[in-house]
């Protein structure tokens, strides 16, 4: 009984040691792909995509050549919306900074002090509202 119990015990410790290891984490595969092709011109997404297309699908050259085109449209389109975005980003950004310079000449220094804290609190809660969504 001593020697199973013994047994038993120690093969609770050996399991729980091989569980806890975990194997090596490998790369996301997509991740790695977008950020390769974020780097490349319109045309060469569209290339590149297109040949995916027809490599998977089995396209004929004509429909190649339509996917292609159809992909550099879209790829274009997107650098558009991605360049409004980066200079929305900035207006707003600039108009923070104009709205806290004229709020803190109205303000004496400790109401800004007391203001710039609970902004900071607001955001802190913010995102740790956002983490505990999404975990």
């Amino acid at each position: 009984m001593k020697k199973m119990l013994i047994l038993f015990a120690a093969f609770t410790l050996t399991a729980g040691a091989a569980f806890a290891q975990t194997p090596a984490a490998k790369p996301a595969q997509g991740r790695a792909q977008r950020g390769q092709m974020a780097n490349k011109t319109p045309e060469q997404r569209a290339e590149a995509r297109a040949a995916n297309l027809s490599k998977s699908l089995g396209l004929s050259a004509e429909q190649t050549a339509k996917v292609r085109q159809l992909n550099l449209a879209q790829a274009k389109e997107m650098d558009a919306v991605r360049a409004k975005n980066v200079e929305n980003r900035q207006k707003a950004k600039a108009a923070r900074d104009r709205h806290d310079a004229q709020l803190k000449s109205i303000l004496t220094a400790d109401q800004y002090a007391k203001y710039e804290q609970q902004r900071t609190e607001r955001m802190a809660n913010r995102k740790g509202g956002r983490m505990k969504a999404r975990g």
